[in-house]
């Protein structure tokens, strides 16, 4: 037996077939982690969407729950002495809840693309209530405009937007001064008081006295909680474009201005539907004739998820819907 008999090795064709049969084992491999790549991403996607949905949700049904609310109940007479209170969205009490359609222009929010601008084709929504924390009235001198508390006047400040009620009316009106233990509402400031009466009237009565009406003892006062919810552009080319916002007055210093605050990312859309009193059906803002007739509000939101970049085109999206009552409207 010579040296080359002895030679042994592997053919051309057993290569090839071990070669075929690593690169489907690789290829599977691969397979099988890209499979659960996308798996692992479409699965944090679902789960920022939920999360997302159920933060606006709950921050919004917080505000539309207690849309017109304040602590003396809701349906005594109220009285709105704010000067021109139809100029400005944040003082036109629309008996705590008003609500604009997807082509409806609102104050609050106008239609554009820039950064913070309310998205084209989606709603928006006004809330007004009293303020959580309530102060109990002491005295009131309607004469002087002086209206004591007790035991202090908290965090009331000048220029803040307020509701003093008992369970015979509420008056809004702007606080004009501040110190330890008393708060004022004379006829001056910006938006103003046009009286410094805070007697009911309808039309309210802004002559320089107006009419005057005296809060007893134990009769409450807090501060107002006026602020709108709407779809708009964040301002990011990165990732999604859109969020949802929150617009309101703040007190900077005796100085009130609105402040607009992105809350949740990746909101596309938002469409709102309303049940008014002694009604079957949900319908839109435009068929609505008296806001103070809504009785529930039935949210639907559009979430897509934020993180993934705007090139990405098969990004998650849902569609959610919340139904939710108004607590001072239910029989």
């Amino acid at each position: 037996m010579t040296y080359r008999d002895k030679q042994s090795g592997r053919t051309l064709i057993e290569l090839m077939i071990a070669l075929a049969i690593g690169l489907f084992i690789i290829s599977s491999a691969i397979g099988v982690m890209m499979s659960n790549r996308q798996t692992y991403t479409m699965t944090e996607g679902l789960s920022r969407i939920q999360e997302a949905a159920r933060t606006g949700f709950e921050l919004l049904a917080r505000d539309i729950r207690e849309a017109g609310l304040n602590s003396c109940g809701g349906a005594q007479q109220f009285v709105n002495v704010l000067n021109n209170p139809d100029s400005l969205w944040w003082t036109r009490w629309n008996g705590g809840l008003r609500g604009y359609g997807d082509d409806e222009a609102f104050a609050g929010a106008p239609f554009g693309t820039g950064a913070g601008q309310r998205v084209a084709g989606t709603a928006a929504l006004h809330v007004m209530r009293g303020g959580s924390q309530v102060y109990t009235v002491a005295a009131h001198d309607a004469t002087a405009q002086i209206i004591s508390l007790s035991p202090d006047s908290g965090t009331l400040a000048a220029s803040d937007l307020a509701i003093v009620c008992n369970f015979s009316q509420a008056s809004l009106f702007q606080i004009t001064g501040v110190d330890a233990t008393t708060i004022r509402h004379a006829a001056e400031g910006t938006p103003g008081n046009c009286s410094r009466g805070l007697g009911f009237s309808d039309p309210p009565d802004c002559s320089t006295t107006g009419q005057t009406y005296t809060y007893e003892d134990n009769a409450v006062v807090m501060s107002l909680q006026s602020l709108a919810w709407y779809v708009g552009y964040n301002g990011r080319t990165s990732t999604t474009s859109m969020s949802l916002y929150r617009v309101a007055p703040t007190n900077d210093s005796g100085t009130l201005s609105l402040v607009t605050e992105e809350v949740i990312d990746g909101v596309v859309d938002l469409q709102i539907a309303y049940l008014v009193e002694g009604g079957t059906d949900y319908v839109a803002a435009g068929a609505v004739t008296d806001w103070n007739a809504v009785v529930g509000v039935r949210l639907q939101l559009v979430i897509e998820e934020p993180d993934r970049p705007a090139a990405v085109t098969d990004r998650v999206r849902r569609t959610l819907t919340h139904v939710i009552t108004l607590r001072n409207r239910m029989a």
